[in-house]
């Protein structure tokens, strides 16, 4: 099958990348963690680290405390190294669900772990102690399952923890990772006919356009509602294929909006007024095969072709965690809107992109009752849509004189440098497109963020993992993307955005990446993005006067001259986020503005003195 094709050639570019950051990294379960990351675009950043036990049965890769929610994560990574051919590699339930008890095991066994882990295993005790302060606190627990192997049936795994009211399991497959890029390339083509597969269709009515205004966008919209058990039916066959469209999927019932919706679907003398609770679900679909009822303004929705939910993907996953729990959902209804675009490829631009643009204007004006990831929402911004424009024009510099082969690659949506890839014929085609834009000058929109405010001198925002990086990142430079009213109140840029500045966007990423080499040649053991973004930030912060970005930019290097002064400032960050952490969590601690401020406030006088 052509399908079948596509992702293993997917695979082999994913696994290409994981093994080429293995070999600096040193892990190639951590390599796969941090491939995986961006594509889960959680909210805040988990801590990786490197977990080596003699029981088989052990495992955990990353972990991710939320005081707030009252909600542990825990990452546990299966990754066998293997280059596809012809067939991809399959996993059963049994088999995830057996990857998923490993985290389990380290949950339940804490207290027995804290006496055979080493001491320099840090980052690893951090968790084992906190689950065990924590246990009897704990409201949920989320174990995220990241496998390199396809997980076609897309069935939940069940699982529960003594103790803990909630256990949800997410599996992380390589099928989703691809059909998560295509997604975000373009609303995809798969018809769901409601009349024939599932004997259910919906009624609604629809909403009369009868403006005489010209818009640059065309669509038929609809409000209603639907069936709880067709919803959930729909989302136990398409899975993430349904929310992943510009939007955070979401699959477990956490945060306090999810356990209303989860309480309520349980009471049965509330789920009849689920449709008064709760806000909806927005979607959108390229075609519909809709009839109209009698010559009323009301509608049948027989089918849809490329539908997905924009707004709501906790509403529906909640929904569905509930049709799985056995909950009676004949009574429960949900209200609907949905937006048919009619979008066609036109000259100025694609018709993907004007797909993105309205798709991301109705995620980002609908209610935000459910979270989006403002990533998501602002990736089709002029600020974004420039980056990636001089990123596909701007050569690297050489420095022997000869003419210029190579390019950096902004990724403005997840997965595009591989679904590029795929576009093009294997063979001199593809070879070509990856010696200009090399793998390791793939450059993802929220590591940009993280970059950008390293080095502007907030490390603890860039702790916080990519979605809050991104944000603080796009409000720092919303010049770039926001309008203004000029004197004749006309709308007008407050900025446009140039060739030289886009290049030190490059420098900043450049000095980073060497920063990183650095870290990981001194072998340090624990909280290595920390380490990292606050040693970066220190750098900037004492000597970054002395540092020119364009000059950066024009060698794609950072002198040698600077390395001895880097390696003593990623020790000393290191010794002050243990000590100073004191029994609080080194990792939430490095989160805080409070910490970077004390780090100043202490080593600065020291660390300008070694030049």
């Amino acid at each position: 099958m052509r399908e079948d094709a596509q992702k293993i050639e997917f695979y082999n570019e994913f696994i290409e990348k994981v093994e080429n950051k293995a070999t600096k990294i040193g892990s190639r379960q951590t390599a796969f963690l941090e491939e995986m990351l961006p594509y889960m675009e959680q909210l805040d950043e988990p801590e990786k680290f490197y977990y080596v036990h003699s029981h088989k049965k052990v495992q955990l890769n990353g972990y991710l405390y939320d005081e707030e929610q009252g909600s542990l994560d825990l990452y546990v990574v299966d990754y066998i190294y293997e280059e596809l051919e012809n067939e991809i590699l399959p996993a059963t339930m049994s088999y995830l669900l057996n990857v998923a008890n490993k985290a389990k095991r380290f949950f339940t066994n804490a207290k027995t772990l804290i006496d055979v882990l080493e001491k320099s295993q840090l980052s690893i005790r951090d968790v084992a102690n906190t689950i065990i302060n924590l246990k009897l606190g704990l409201d949920e627990v989320n174990i995220f399952v990241l496998t390199n192997k396809f997980y076609l049936s897309n069935k939940p795994i069940e699982l529960t923890i003594p103790g803990v009211e909630t256990t949800n399991v997410q599996v992380w497959d390589m099928d989703r990772i691809y059909q998560l890029s295509i997604a975000e390339q373009g609303i995809q083509d798969f018809y769901i006919d409601l009349e024939d597969r599932y004997k259910q269709t919906f009624e609604m009515m629809f909403v009369p356009n009868n403006s005489t205004v010209e818009s640059s966008y065309a669509f038929d919209c609809f409000i209603g509602f639907i069936p709880a058990t067709l919803l959930a039916q729909l989302y136990e066959d398409m899975g993430p294929k349904l929310v992943e469209r510009n939007v955070r999927s979401f699959l477990q019932a956490r945060g306090g909006t999810n356990k209303g919706i989860r309480d309520t679907l349980k009471d049965s003398a509330q789920r009849q007024m689920f449709v008064a609770y709760n806000n909806g679900i927005s979607t959108v679909a390229r075609y519909g095969n809709i009839e109209q009822i009698d010559g009323v303004n009301l509608y049948r929705i027989k089918g849809l072709t490329g539908w997905q939910i924009v707004n709501g993907g906790q509403t529906t996953a909640s929904i569905h965690q509930a049709f799985r729990s056995g909950i009676d959902l004949t009574e429960v209804y949900i209200q609907a809107k949905l937006t048919i675009l009619k979008v066609e490829a036109n000259q100025e631009k694609d018709q993907h992109v004007v797909e993105d643009e309205m798709v991301s204007k109705i995620s980002e004006y609908a209610n935000t009752q459910n979270k989006i990831n403002k990533s998501d929402l602002l990736a089709n911004t002029r600020f974004m849509s420039d980056i990636e424009k001089f990123s596909r024009n701007t050569w690297i510099p050489t420095q022997d004189g000869r003419r210029a082969e190579k390019k950096w690659y902004f990724e403005r949506a997840r997965g595009q440098y591989m679904v590029d890839i795929g576009r093009r014929k294997r063979g001199k085609e593809q070879s070509d497109f990856k010696k200009q834009y090399p793998k390791e000058n793939v450059l993802t929109k929220v590591d940009l963020a993280k970059y950008f405010m390293s080095w502007e001198g907030y490390p603890h925002i860039s702790s916080k993992g990519g979605e809050e990086a991104f944000k603080k990142f796009m409000n720092h430079n919303s010049e770039y993307w926001k309008y203004k009213k000029d004197q004749n109140d006309e709308i007008t840029s407050i900025q446009e955005m140039n060739n030289d500045f886009y290049k030190t966007l490059i420098a900043r990423t450049v000095i980073n990446h060497h920063v990183t080499d650095i870290v990981d040649q001194m072998k340090l053991k624990g909280y290595r993005a920390n380490v990292i973004y606050y040693t970066t930030a220190m750098f900037s912060y004492i000597y970054g006067k002395k540092i020119d970005l364009l000059e950066i930019w024009q060698k794609q290097s950072v002198s040698d001259k600077w390395e001895s002064i880097i390696r003593i400032i990623a020790s000393q960050v290191l010794n002050y986020l243990k000590e100073s952490a004191g029994d609080r969590n080194v990792t939430q601690w490095a989160k805080q503005e409070a910490c970077w401020t004390q780090f100043k406030e202490d080593f600065t006088k020291q660390l300008s003195n070694i030049v």
